[in-house]
């Protein structure tokens, strides 16, 4: 009796680790377990078969193989043999012809990686440099907004000190309620008040001065006025004396 492994083609023999499906068939223990990584089925039947379900199987009987066949069978064999040995030689040209088209795509596929690393390398570059300007123009425009807010300040200080040069030129009362009315800080008012008292109190010392002056003036007028009178006096006489 000859029992063969119907996934290797290959006798089973006493010494080989024979192992069984549920639906009875039997297999090399390795080609069974190789099979049911691929399919969970049996190979002969395809009943549903797992490596929880086979079991080990004993012979208690000689599996012969050296009984002689019959040439035809081994022709018919060698001819199978053949068949898949031509099988298995198309298959590895058409392997061959896959993995150089894989390796010219492999090839290609690298330059193309190559491309687009080194475009991505000029994206960053690129990046960079509009974040590098972006910054920039966020500093000119901080930098024009400071101008800015400092020129309106210097624009309120102008005003201010035209309008205090307006007051110690013309302290009229229009000219000062006109500008005061105009107004709202009150301590641009406080510097008006301020500088409108020092007027106040440099135009009062010049008055005290006019008048001081204008008191010394009277009183060499009164001099004068003796002096002359004395001298009309002392001439009235010398006219009666020599008349």
């Amino acid at each position: 009796m000859n029992l063969i492994c119907v996934i290797c083609s290959e006798l089973l023999v006493p010494s080989d680790d024979i192992f069984h499906t549920p639906c009875g068939h039997i297999f090399h223990y390795a080609c069974l377990l190789q099979w049911l990584e691929r399919s969970k089925t049996c190979p002969q039947c395809r009943v549903i078969t797992t490596t929880r379900t086979i079991h080990r199987l004993y012979f208690n009987f000689s599996n012969n193989d050296s009984i002689a066949e019959d040439p035809a069978s081994l022709q018919n064999k060698i001819d199978n043999l053949n068949f898949q040995l031509k099988l298995k030689d198309k298959n590895l040209s058409n392997l061959t012809e896959d993995n150089d088209k894989l390796k010219n795509q492999t090839a290609g596929l690298r330059h193309r990686i190559y491309e687009v690393e080194s475009e991505v390398i000029n994206q960053n570059s690129a990046i960079h440099a509009y974040k590098d300007q972006i910054k920039f123009y966020k500093q000119q425009c901080s930098n024009a907004e400071n101008d800015r807010k400092e020129n309106e300040e210097l624009k309120k200080k102008l005003k201010f000190l035209k309008n205090v040069q307006n007051l110690i030129d013309d302290s009229s009362t229009s000219n000062v309620e006109n500008i005061t009315m105009q107004t709202d800080d009150v301590s641009k008012l406080r510097i008006y008040i301020g500088i409108l008292k020092k007027e106040l109190d440099s135009m009062r010392e010049k008055s005290k001065e006019l008048r001081n002056k204008c008191r010394n003036e009277q009183q060499k007028f009164m001099q004068v006025s003796k002096k002359n009178k004395f001298l009309v006096q002392e001439c009235a006489k010398q006219k009666y004396k020599y008349s």
